[in-house]
């Protein structure tokens, strides 16, 4: 390894780089994973300097030799790509607009070492040290902004490059949330018509291949839809793909297990059902190998099934409740009309609303008008993240004042970008919901099905793009969520799901699941968290023992401590049983 002042870009995990070669000093791709869906309409663009190679490598080296930093913007699909910029003497690593492609690189004595594995980075820098600030982060909200476990190695931000040279490295943002962008068509039918034909797009650019394609379905609609669009386009012969096998998570008595049999019906496939309660969501022993992740037992018996049938694609429906307009509560949207002055209209709307949310209307109004507000004089709390605003939130997280104090945050997500603030006041939570998930790469391909092109209809940039832009009323109106993809789409579901106004949740499976792990943590003594000083020990020993009797203890955070705890823990004995190992030989 050179340790020269110019830094050396260290492939650790292939050891012959794609190479295409353009302009006057040499440049080439070092890593290219991924798919690139507008191929087709690039290709005229950069004929003069693509020299005869149209592989999706040289078209994004193309790409950033014409328009910089700026113009990765242009490629769009899952990738990630890593570019050695011989005139800049410099290596840019960047991650599409979403983050399904994981790119992880640090930076040390002049080498930068990347990979799309963690571990790989890991085991080639020897970094072992933990980052306080992922740990916090994945604590409060299952993970953290650009951080990893291990202090120094970073996560590429998505839709963003990084760029590292001699000089130091620099990141740039070359995708931007479509916050000033608007929507609007005369005719409803326009907002139809343009939504079924982003969707069948956004399933057809993921159906490019010969081999046999995995979809998760789960019974509601979004998962359904991509099921039955995927089965349309492959019996209709618009895609190459021809087998198509559904796979579905289930468990006694779950409300979603006979919607899945009737779409399985209706769209004439088979279907792999996995139970819950034989792959239970997180275990002991299966709670993240890298770095802590939820649902990796689920994830072990989908990547062997995906070997046993061959596949390559595995299609999900996540991101479909955001960009639909799966809100239960939207009534911000009132402010809308409040700014115009339409008062009569807020006013009419915000009874709707109140009837909806049973809430008084005057609350309904309040809120509104303070949202209609300049941003610098209202709380991001109005906003809120998820459905119901109005509902009662339990805010007890265990964390320990110390951590808190030495990462310089508060609870109420400092760590994450406030851009979503510049966005007109209706449509403020749906951005910042999207900025959240793009930030903590919640579309990122899980480790386990790296072999996979592992992809969600939902995150096609276009379509993404067309929703968060279209007026919310168009996506939602009181006690109508999803108003648009409900008249768009309905051709694709059976009559039985058209009907279905609600999805069952994986609340009963993650009690399964989490049930005999927290009285095993409380009977083990000290926990890691509490060692390190991350957590309050009398605060988790009491939501421990309060779960295992049924009651109230922030179950959704509590679950991040225990995955965290149990991730430390294997950490540490396979760290010992190493250790031992090498001492006996």
């Amino acid at each position: 390894m050179s340790t020269a002042n110019e830094p050396i870009f260290t492939d650790t995990r292939q050891n012959s780089p794609i190479t295409a070669r353009g302009g006057k000093e040499q440049s080439w791709v070092q890593h290219w994973d991924g798919r690139l869906d507008n191929r087709n309409d690039l290709l005229p663009l950069l004929a003069d300097s693509l020299q005869g190679d149209t592989s999706n490598s040289n078209i994004a080296l193309a790409a950033y030799q014409r328009w910089g930093f700026s113009g990765l913007v242009h490629l769009i699909g899952d990738w990630s790509v890593v570019i050695r910029d011989g005139a800049k003497r410099a290596t840019v690593l960047a991650s599409d607009f979403a983050g399904v492609r994981p790119l992880y690189y640090s930076v040390q004595m002049g080498n930068v070492f990347w990979s799309s594995r963690l571990q790989a980075v890991a085991d080639a820098t020897g970094i072992s040290e933990l980052d306080e600030h992922y740990i916090g982060s994945f604590l409060l909200y299952g993970g953290c902004p650009n951080r990893t476990p291990y202090k120094g190695i970073y996560s590429v931000p998505a839709g963003h490059a990084v760029c590292v040279s001699s000089t130091g490295t620099k990141i740039s943002r070359f995708w931007n949330l479509p916050i000033g962008d608007e929507v609007r068509y005369r005719n409803q039918h326009r907002y139809e018509e343009h939504l079924r034909a982003l969707f069948r797009e956004a399933v057809s650019v993921r159906l490019q291949t010969e081999e046999p394609v995995l979809a998760e379905l789960s019974g509601g609609l979004d998962s359904s839809s991509v099921v039955s669009m995927a089965n349309h386009l492959m019996r209709s012969a618009a895609v190459p793909a021809r087998v198509l096998t559904s796979v579905s998570y289930v468990w006694h008595n779950s409300l979603d297990e006979p919607f899945i049999r009737e779409m399985e019906s209706f769209c004439g496939i088979e279907g792999v059902h996995i139970s819950t309660h034989n792959v239970p969501l997180v275990s002991k022993a299966h709670v993240g190998d890298s770095q802590p992740e939820i649902l990796q037992p689920l994830r072990k018996s989908v990547a062997s099934l995906s070997h046993q049938l061959g596949a390559k694609v595995l299609l999900t429906g996540q991101n479909g409740d955001l960009t639909m307009g799966n809100w239960f509560d939207d009534s911000l949207q009132l402010s809308a009309w409040l700014r115009r002055f339409r008062i009569t209209r807020a006013c009419k709307e915000a009874m709707k609303w109140s009837q909806i949310l049973r809430v008084p209307v005057y609350r309904v109004l309040w809120r509104a008008i303070c949202a209609a507000l300049p941003s610098s004089l209202v709380s991001a709390d109005v906003y809120g993240i998820g459905d119901g605003s109005y509902a009662v939130k339990s805010n007890e997280t265990s964390l320990a004042p110390a951590l808190i104090g030495r990462l310089g945050v508060s609870e109420s997500g400092d760590l994450f970008s406030d851009t979503w603030m510049q966005a007109p006041p209706e449509r403020r939570k749906h951005f910042r919901s999207l900025s959240t998930t793009l930030e903590l790469r919640s579309l990122q391909t899980p480790e386990l099905l790296q072999h996979l092109d592992y992809t969600h209809p939902f995150a096609h940039r276009p379509l993404v793009e067309f929703l968060m832009t279209v007026p919310p009323d168009i996506l939602c109106l009181p006690g109508k969520p999803r108003r648009l993809m409900r008249s768009a789409l309905s051709d694709l579901w059976p009559g039985k799901l058209r009907m279905r106004r609600s999805k069952g949740l994986f609340d009963l499976p993650w009690q399964e699941a989490l049930r005999p792990l927290a009285p095993f943590l409380v009977k083990a003594g000290e926990l890691q968290l509490v060692e390190r000083g991350y957590v309050d020990r009398d605060s988790v020993l009491s939501r421990l023992q309060r779960f295992s009797l049924g009651l109230d203890c922030n179950q959704t955070q509590l679950r991040n401590i225990i995955v965290l705890e149990l991730w430390l823990g294997n950490r540490a004995n396979n760290s010992i049983e190493s250790f031992s190992g090498w001492s006996e030989e």
